[in-house]
């Protein structure tokens, strides 16, 4: 799950205002191979980001739950590096 997190960090450090639903995310963004389509890895690590602060989790106009970098962390101007940089 760590790879997976530090794959999502990587990815909203290049694109701040990226926003999706746990699907969309597992389906689309570039994770490592191993969590390609796995919903529950990816909805682990998301789990974990949100808990950590640097990511939130909101309701989309359509009613399904979408995740994206948390405003304060948007606010401070992405100063959360990936790890190992």
């Amino acid at each position: 799950m760590t790879d997976v997190m530090a794959a999502l960090r990587r990815y909203l450090h290049v694109y701040p205002l990226a926003c999706d639903t746990v699907e969309g995310i597992a389906a689309w963004w570039p994770l490592p191979r191993t969590a390609v389509n796995s919903r529950e890895v990816v909805a682990a690590a998301l789990d974990a980001l949100v808990a950590s602060g640097e990511m939130e989790c909101a309701l989309g106009v359509d009613g399904l739950a979408v995740y994206r970098t948390a405003l304060s962390v948007r606010r401070r101007g992405m100063q959360v590096e990936p790890p190992g940089s």
